[in-house]
């Protein structure tokens, strides 16, 4: 899935939400079966100290000052769920703002544009005025017909990638970033702004996020605190993902992305122009061979790709 990433940015945020995915489930089992093993043996041995614990279960580990009893039999499974998805959330929605942030430094865009890639497009007087929309256009103010036609194609083929549910998508996104800013800003308390992502949020349909399954949530009344769904904080890293694919996808036609491209390509085969065969076939599949070495899926050859290539003293 990776590989049909354009930006190295999407690349890196990729490859960190699938170790973080990998890492999420086998950890929480493991904290499970911590917890009953725990409880078994100090039901066995009601009398074992901290100290008895840490030997049992924590020898070799390297870590210290680990409060087992505390950590498996004074909390609930359900408060230790509410931590785990705590971390999680916190996770992913910097994940996301790195995403913004790292993509418009490396097409050289206004960092202001930012702050639109993270909210639904606001329409006025017909225009995208702010939000995502705003932000795409700008950044795609040109389209560059040998990106349209070489590049973006393959990336389009991302399974993530689900341009007709971006603004679905990002309204999932406010969501899950007003339960963060509650958690971190008001003490857990639901806010008007909490109340509002929240009722946005509930309306949508797992079919206009284009998944099979909605990040579940707690719905909140007004004034209550707020609480998580685990299995919902990592649905919602599937939509940190798809945000980023779908982003990633529209980004790859402009001439921006064909800018850098092309910076790429000089940091990896230099400045000095790569000798290519006459024959055409032989020109095309040499051609496919150097994109590849950056890390991209293989081009459609277009002449305008070609040409692209030459005017640029890349080949010749």
């Amino acid at each position: 899935m990776q590989e049909k990433l354009f930006l190295l940015t999407s690349k890196q945020i990729a490859r960190r939400l699938t170790e973080v995915f990998d890492f999420v489930w086998p950890t929480a089992t493991a904290i499970w079966n911590l917890r009953w093993q725990v409880a078994g043996f100090v039901a066995a041995c009601p009398e074992a100290t901290d100290s008895d614990l840490n030997g049992r279960f924590n020898v070799g580990s390297g870590i210290r000052g680990a409060n087992l009893r505390r950590a498996c039999i004074d909390s609930s499974w359900e408060d230790q769920q509410q931590e785990f998805a705590r971390f999680l959330l916190f996770e992913f929605c910097a994940l996301y703002e790195s995403w913004c942030e790292s993509a418009l430094h490396e097409l050289t865009s206004p960092s202001k544009l930012s702050k639109h890639l993270q909210f639904p497009t606001t329409i006025k007087n017909g225009i995208a005025s702010e939000g995502v929309q705003h932000a795409i256009n700008s950044i795609a103010a040109t389209n560059s017909p040998a990106m349209l036609g070489s590049i973006y194609p393959t990336i389009a083929q991302n399974k993530k990638n689900s341009p007709q549910h971006i603004e679905q998508l990002l309204t999932c996104y406010r969501y899950f970033k007003e339960v963060r800013n509650s958690l971190i800003h008001a003490g857990g308390g639901t806010s008007a702004k909490f109340v509002s992502a929240e009722s946005a949020y509930q309306q949508l349909t797992a079919a206009q996020l284009g998944i099979k399954e909605k990040p579940a949530f707690n719905g909140h009344a007004a004034g209550s605190r707020v609480t998580l769904s685990l299995r919902g904080v990592v649905g919602f890293g599937e939509i940190v993902l798809r945000l980023v694919s779908t982003l990633d996808a529209e980004i790859t036609k402009t001439m921006k992305a064909e800018q850098a491209f092309l910076q790429r390509w000089k940091e990896f085969h230099g400045d000095s122009p790569i000798q290519v065969s006459a024959n055409s076939n032989l020109c095309k599949d040499r051609i496919k061979r150097l994109v590849r070495k950056l890390g991209l899926p293989t081009p459609v050859i277009t002449p305008q790709f070609e040409t692209l290539f030459r005017q640029s003293q890349c080949i010749v």
